[in-house]
């Protein structure tokens, strides 16, 4: 599967296995990015659910001028968003306050393999919504800054500087949590 086109494309036409293979594929990606808007793996995942039921009932038209991932990935940050708004109306007065509850097979630990990449991602999570998105799509789902700046609805500019903006951040955050530990 080249990009997850050809799937889509298969469940469009009828063949229920294509829809199979984009939930294998792109779940967990799509999950822990949802994950650097709302702040919440519990939640994210219930988003990134919602995102691969509009794909099975809406079917939306998948653009060719877009990767693929880009294309849903765009639908997870619309998603993500609207989940926000959704939590602004109830109980929660805002996405900080929510309560972080860990289980013991957490998506986030089977897809960080090694013990530095935990420790990059656990940084990354205490940064600003923003730089913690862009990094995740530059160097953990490797798309390109022209990529990026689609998903994140940002100029090709925006998205350079937001990166150099996050990996200051970062190094920052890392170094603090290094004299800290």
């Amino acid at each position: 599967m080249e990009n997850g086109a050809s799937s889509y494309l298969r469940f469009l036409s009828g063949e229920k296995e294509g829809f199979a293979e984009l939930v294998r594929e792109y779940k967990d990606g799509l999950t822990l990015f949802i994950n650097t808007i709302i702040r919440d793996i519990h939640i994210s995942e219930e988003a990134a659910n919602e995102v691969f039921l509009k794909l099975y009932v809406d079917k939306p038209k998948y653009k060719a001028g877009y990767s693929f991932k880009t294309w849903l990935y765009t639908i997870g940050k619309n998603t993500a968003i609207n989940y926000m708004k959704k939590f602004r109306r109830t109980a929660y007065s805002s996405v900080d306050d929510l309560c972080y509850i860990s289980d013991e097979t957490d998506i986030e630990a089977d897809y960080i393999k090694s013990e530095q990449n935990l420790l990059i991602h656990q940084a990354i999570k205490a940064l600003k919504t923003e730089y913690a998105q862009v990094l995740y799509l530059v160097y953990f789902e490797e798309l390109s800054n022209d990529e990026v700046s689609k998903v994140m609805g940002r100029s090709r500019k925006q998205v350079s500087d937001l990166i150099y903006c996050a990996k200051k951040a970062l190094r920052a955050e890392l170094e603090r949590r290094d004299s800290n530990g």
